[in-house]
């Protein structure tokens, strides 16, 4: 019996989830569904925010640990010993959705690996089919690909959101691992929430917009001075969103710099199609955001964080954005914009939408 009802449950590791995700929400909305949200963090409060008034109820529910934090030693006794917490939480997960799966028609997870049923059709959005190993560690690259693989085989279907064709893909190796074709999945190609925006192409532009958001802290706040000091000499308007849901403050600074704690809705659909030039973290939403615009940028990955360094590595080697090191001087990185190829791609958000609900609709 049909219950016009769907389970989401999405990581807070960052906001990129909840971004993407959004997309596959609103469609499911607008085609009459009730959505319960299972998430948390900044991500939860950024989508109660988006889905105001909408008919969508929220479960707050504890995600994994961030991955990748910590310097030195400590990195690497901080990763070892959150990968065996995540399987726990995994388990934990799981126990949970089955009290309540009967509910809904269908789940749908993007990175939460606990948010799948055996009674009603599940699926999982994902880009990391592999997970990067950091130095030192990659003898484990097999156990962990293989304890994900076994993950991901709990669910109907696997999307990723990224091209079949390794030439045109975006995650590279991340989204293309040997053993894909072991797994039920369908590359969709890119999702971003950033796609449908009608508002006015008159409005002034935004010559650089700083967008850096993400989880891992350790290094942001230094990061972000760094920034606010070159944008000072730089022409034009500059707008810095921060990423942070827990404060309101927004700063007028001197040199035409504008500075938002975060920003959603409308207001972040106008500022990307506005920019010029977008300056970020290499996350992989934001990523597929540029490609989907069509948009100049500059990524600078997150020390520490290996699916950042490889999407850096592999993205710069195809020449289709600029990447540095929070070293770089911005100005020489800006300067290499000139020479970089902007992706044009053929299937975009439109038609990931259209390809996963028919994919979901064949298993209802």
């Amino acid at each position: 019996m049909k219950k016009n009802k769907i389970l989401f449950a999405i990581s807070s590791l960052g906001l990129g989830h909840a971004t993407r995700s959004l997309v596959i929400v609103e469609y499911y909305l607008k085609n009459g569904y009730e959505i319960d949200i299972m998430c948390s963090g900044n991500a939860l409060m950024y989508l109660k925010e988006e889905l105001t008034g909408k008919r969508v109820n929220f479960i707050e529910y504890e995600d994994y640990p961030k991955l990748e934090r910590g310097e030195g030693g400590k990195y690497y006794y901080f990763l070892m010993m959150d990968i065996l917490l995540i399987n726990v939480l995994i388990r934990k997960e799981r126990n949970f959705v089955k009290k309540i799966e009967k509910k809904y028609d269908f789940i749908f997870s993007d990175g939460k690996y606990g948010a799948y049923s055996r009674k009603i059709p599940c699926f999982l959005l994902t880009h990391q089919l592999s997970f990067v190993m950091p130095k030192g560690l990659q003898v484990f690259s097999k156990p962990v690909d293989l304890g994900d693989f076994l993950y991901f085989k709990n669910f109907d279907c696997v999307f990723i959101p990224d091209y079949s064709s390794q030439k045109k893909s975006l995650a590279g190796n991340l989204s293309h691992p040997s053993w894909v074709n072991m797994l039920k999945h369908h590359y969709v190609g890119i999702l971003s929430s950033l796609y449908d925006y009608s508002g006015d192409a008159h409005d002034e532009k935004i010559d650089f917009l700083f967008t850096i958001s993400g989880y891992l802290l350790e290094n942001k706040d230094s990061f972000v001075k760094k920034l606010l000091a070159e944008a000072a000499s730089l022409p034009g308007k500059k707008v810095f969103i921060l990423g942070d849901s827990n404060s309101s403050e927004i700063l007028e600074l001197e040199n035409n710099i504008t500075v938002y704690p975060s920003v959603c809705g409308e207001q972040r659909k106008n500022f990307f199609h506005r920019a010029e030039v977008i300056i970020s973290r290499a996350g992989y939403t934001t990523i597929m955001d540029c490609a989907e615009l069509k948009k100049k940028a500059i990524f600078f990955p997150t020390p520490g964080q290996t699916e950042q360094e490889y999407l850096a590595l592999s993205l710069s080697e195809k020449n289709n954005f600029v990447f540095g090191v929070e070293q770089d001087p911005l100005n020489s990185l800006i300067m290499r914009l000139d020479y970089v190829d902007v992706l044009e791609l053929k299937n975009s958000t439109q038609h990931a939408i259209k390809k996963i609900h028919t994919i979901i609709s064949s298993h209802l």
